[in-house]
């Protein structure tokens, strides 16, 4: 099937693309290292957020852990700032749990106390009434979910502050241990083009059917990118990426050239990875990063293209056909 016929003969619907926002967060350091991007340009972020509804998207995730509450405070300002933004149904998914405690250290916390104290600032920051979808971010894997409660989560939802909640797991083998517990309704996992083990380690259960998945880390964290095909990726000493570990880093540039193909498609490669997490039925949405115009173009002219024909996705799996060992449980 050619590009052509991919677009015509598939519902590529713009409702599938969403933002994400860990970008905005700033550097966010952890002790003298950070967990985020970098520097960002807040006038940049909000032209950035409010050009992806101008072009349609209506789902953005956030965290309250992305520059500690940065990203959600731009994103509450470029919706409050929207012309239209009051006659949007604009879905609005944000995450809690990870906090700091009273010395300053991080640490997790999904306590009923704090998940009531995080749900109103994150109304606060992101100026809304509502929650449409609140996510535990980034639990262990090995959580308990069995002496976890989800009766605050519903009382929040009879309340009125959330519409309804679930996990951002840490790996898909956390979030299939969030399915056997039947906790939620939303899953947000990683999938792209070269970590696609959710495909079997939790589309192929049936429980799967229960849940709503957000597409997350689509680019790979960006080593999906044209510039890399050629060139060794530099990355600032403020962002999180400048301390991979080598071996992750070289199998993430390695792999991405492997996929060298997908940019002599229209749009490169990048537009191609986000139409591959397009091409799989049980994504309802991908959530690829934005910190520029420049970007929402990229992405939402891929939902144009529409997914991927089946031969390109087919190619990709046989280009990389797996994850290193040490990604996967002992």
């Amino acid at each position: 099937m050619s590009d052509a016929e991919a677009t015509t003969t598939y519902p590529s619907a713009i409702s599938r693309l969403g933002i994400g926002t860990w970008q905005l967060g700033g550097p966010n350091y952890v002790g003298d290292k950070p967990t985020g991007w970098g520097a960002v340009n807040e006038k940049e972020a909000v032209r950035a957020i409010q050009q992806a509804l101008d072009e349609g998207v209506r789902f953005i995730d956030t965290a309250d852990s992305y520059g500690a509450g940065q990203a959600e405070t731009l994103v509450g300002q470029a919706l409050a700032g929207h012309h239209q933004s009051a006659s949007l149904a604009v879905e609005i998914c944000t995450k809690f749990g990870n906090r700091r405690d009273a010395s300053g250290q991080p640490t997790q916390d999904y306590s009923p106390t704090y998940l009531t104290e995080a749900v109103d600032a994150s109304l606060r920051r992101l100026q809304r009434d509502t929650l449409d979808i609140l996510l535990l971010h980034s639990p262990p894997d090995a959580f308990d979910w069995s002496v976890y409660d989800p009766a605050p989560f519903e009382a929040l939802i009879r309340a009125g502050k959330i519409k309804s909640y679930g996990v951002s797991s840490r790996s898909v083998y956390g979030a299939r241990r969030v399915m056997e517990a039947g906790f939620g309704s939303v899953l947000e996992v990683i999938y792209n083009a070269l970590d696609r083990r959710a495909e079997t380690v939790l589309w192929d259960d049936p429980a799967a059917t229960a849940y709503r998945f957000i597409a997350r880390v689509p680019l790979a964290s960006g080593f999906l990118k044209a510039t890399y095909l050629e060139q060794d990726p530099v990355f600032p000493t403020d962002q999180y990426r400048h301390y991979l570990p080598d071996r992750d880093r070289q199998w993430l540039l390695d792999s991405a050239r492997q996929l060298a193909f997908l940019n002599e498609l229209e749009g490169g490669i990048s537009a191609a990875a986000v139409r591959f997490c397009l091409s799989h039925p049980a994504i309802s949405v991908v959530i690829p990063g934005v910190r520029s115009e420049e970007q929402v173009s990229s992405h939402s002219r891929a939902v144009r293209l529409g997914p991927l024909p089946n031969e390109i996705t087919e190619r990709i799996k046989v280009a990389v056909p797996d994850v290193p060992s040490h990604w996967k449980p002992a």
